[in-house]
């Protein structure tokens, strides 16, 4: 409707019309205001339907658009693998725990002379300690590793032990050890004030290695026949090589150990004389030299700086290998009390002279 139309209105029609529309203050207008306000309110919704019906009409073009579009996307999804993820994996820190709940102690050897242990007592095992022999005991007791000699004894019965104070935190130990080649094991507890010792863990028992040259001097070495018959025993003789290569090539590496000064020379006289025909002529010579005396048995005796036990009389012996060349060789003994002091040194020079006439 235009202006015109409503000029054309009563001003009852007028009035009913703008409170059809909702027309913000109609109750109050002349008919000339009730015109004019219809005017403008007919005006806007005009264009309102021409913009409409305009969207309408492009509507259609529009859904053919999108229908094209969604035909191409499906088309394109079957070359779609989809979507690479680039993720960066990265390994935890592991964090040992501060202890696994176990009441235990564990001894390890790292030389001759020394020795270290850890452990772990639990709370539970230190109140029923405590509700035992009374937290009062307890915290005035020191708390000590028992080191015990049980060489060629038991721990329930050793040879002896010393003490060693520790901090009530501690959890681990380095122990020094006066005799070498011999078997521990360490107990950890509380030693009252009345001289009462409480047992809390037991460790395992080790056996420290040896802090000089073997005693030994007459070992007897195995030769490639007997060697054969243990290798035979085993079905090894079967595997791969017959017993001549095997011999053939045991001997290679026996001259390679002989020359090497790694073994005695005595251990290639089995095979010398079984190679003769295939003309394995070779001569081996080696020499050693052996070191051997007393002295009072609680003497301390180092050779070459190196302590050496006594046997139970007193007396000693080491063997050492003999290379070319000028050889010292100290040998001091110190009487227990460290009053007496000897010392004895053998100078000895070996020169090997060598004419190879093989043809």
């Amino acid at each position: 409707m235009e202006k015109k139309d409503f000029e054309k209105m009563s001003l009852s029609e007028l009035l009913s019309l703008a409170e059809e529309k909702r027309v913000k203050g109609w109750k109050s207008f002349k008919k000339a205001e009730l015109i004019e306000a219809l005017s403008k309110l007919y005006s806007v919704e005009g264009k309102l339907e021409a913009k409409r019906g305009r969207e309408q009409v492009k509507a259609p073009a529009a859904a053919a658009v999108e229908t094209r579009t969604e035909e191409h996307q499906i088309a394109q999804s079957k070359y779609y693998v989809g979507p690479t993820f680039h993720q960066t994996f990265k390994e935890t820190d592991f964090v040992f725990p501060q202890g696994y709940g176990q009441d235990k102690i564990v001894l390890l050897v790292r030389d001759p002379y020394w020795m270290h242990t850890y452990w772990e007592v639990t709370w539970n095992k230190l109140q029923g300690v405590k509700s035992q022999y009374g937290e009062d005991a307890i915290n005035q007791s020191r708390y000590v590793l028992r080191v015990l000699d049980v060489h060629n004894a038991s721990p329930e019965s050793p040879n002896k032990y010393f003490d060693i104070d520790v901090a009530p935190g501690a959890t681990n130990w380095y122990i020094n050890v006066p005799n070498p080649n011999c078997a521990y094991c360490v107990d950890l507890g509380f030693v009252t004030r009345d001289g009462r010792f409480i047992l809390l863990v037991r460790s395992n028992v080790v056996m420290t290695p040896r802090a000089s040259v073997s005693d030994v001097f007459d070992e007897q070495w195995m030769t490639l026949e007997e060697y054969d018959k243990i290798y035979a025993l085993s079905g090894g003789l079967s595997v791969g090589m017959s017993s001549g290569e095997i011999r053939k090539a045991m001997k290679k590496k026996l001259e390679s150990l002989i020359s090497s000064g790694m073994i005695s020379s005595g251990a290639v006289s089995s095979f010398s004389r079984k190679e003769e025909k295939k003309r394995g002529f070779f001569l081996v010579v080696d020499t050693e030299l052996i070191v051997y005396g007393v002295t009072v048995p609680d003497a301390r005796l180092t050779i070459q700086g190196v302590p050496k036990k006594l046997n139970p009389d007193g007396t000693f012996s080491a063997r050492f290998s003999l290379p070319d060349g000028k050889q010292v060789i100290p040998v001091k003994a110190v009487s227990s009390d460290d009053i007496d002091e000897i010392t004895i040194t053998p100078v000895v020079s070996k020169e090997t002279h060598y004419e190879d006439k093989r043809k």
